[in-house]
């Protein structure tokens, strides 16, 4: 396999995504959703600014500004959308919505880029779709409004993915992050007048912990995307349904079953018939 570098990192990205709906799902039953995301967003521009600041790369130079807000606007709506699935709905199913982004990916791609993602690559999306079907175990007749919030996620998280792969040739991931740590504060400004509201000291840990996984979620997705084509790589995504899942069933005793082991193999199956064979290609 020829991805092997993306790859990882994607599953990186993936495992950071479910441990940051972790997070949400503890941190809800005392926090309202305008909080998280507005602390969240604080402590991951505060994350980004120390690092760069400490490696010697905050530099704020761009030819691609309008590209670096759409990026954040896409994550930012895509974020509330999350957070509001996973406050509202079963963990696995609120990953399982959000990760329809893989699906969204070469369609967004298809119509903007003009770019044909090849047929291994539909294979596998479908195929991990499948898996991560079966590992959630949902139906369209079990849809709430928490359910709903999450596919909303999963297209913004989709177009979010496309602007990122069109900055990745020019882009250095970094400096993505430090554009869009900042723009999503700046998004979230509106929120203060709720956030001070509703403020409680015990939850700041959570606030912490969560701005540090979802930079790194990012992080880790550009990076990803700047070593190999997006649409080959992005069904790797999907573990983190596996992740999300299994941390569901150690938290809450969340259902954990033979046919959702078996989307799990499907997840992995789907990803990487999407990757090996369209590796051949090239």
């Amino acid at each position: 396999m020829r991805h092997v570098h993306p790859i990882i990192n994607i599953i990186i990205s993936a495992l950071m995504f479910a441990v940051a709906g972790t997070l949400v799902k503890v941190a809800s039953h005392k926090t309202d959703l305008l909080s998280l995301v507005f602390w969240r967003n604080v402590f991951s521009f505060l994350c980004v600014i120390i690092a760069g600041a400490l490696s010697g790369k905050l530099n704020f130079s761009s030819e691609k500004k309008k590209t670096h807000v759409l990026r954040a606007l896409f994550t930012f709506l895509a974020l509330i959308s999350y957070f509001y699935s996973v406050a509202h709905t079963h963990l696995g199913n609120a990953v399982l919505l959000q990760q329809t982004s893989p699906i969204f990916v070469p369609l967004i791609s298809l119509i903007v880029l003009k770019k044909i993602s090849d047929r291994y690559v539909w294979y596998g999306i479908i195929i991990g779709f499948i898996g991560v079907g079966l590992t959630t175990g949902i139906g369209l007749s079990t849809l709430n409004k928490g359910d709903l919030a999450g596919i909303i996620a999963g297209f913004m998280g989709g177009a979010a993915t496309v602007t990122i792969w069109l900055m990745s040739s020019t882009e250095a991931p970094f400096k993505q992050m430090l554009y869009f740590s900042l723009y999503s504060l700046i998004f979230s400004i509106t929120f203060i007048p709720w956030v001070w509201q509703s403020f409680d000291l015990s939850q700041v840990p959570y606030f912490i912990a969560l701005g540090i996984v979802t930079t790194l979620a990012q992080y880790f997705l550009s990076v990803a995307c700047s070593q190999a084509p997006t649409d080959k790589i992005i069904s790797w995504s999907y573990t983190s349904v596996i992740f999300a899942t299994l941390f569901g069933y150690l938290g809450w005793q969340e259902n954990l079953s033979l046919t959702m082991l078996a989307g799990m193999l499907f997840i992995v199956l789907g990803a990487t018939m999407s990757s090996r064979f369209s590796a051949a290609r090239e």
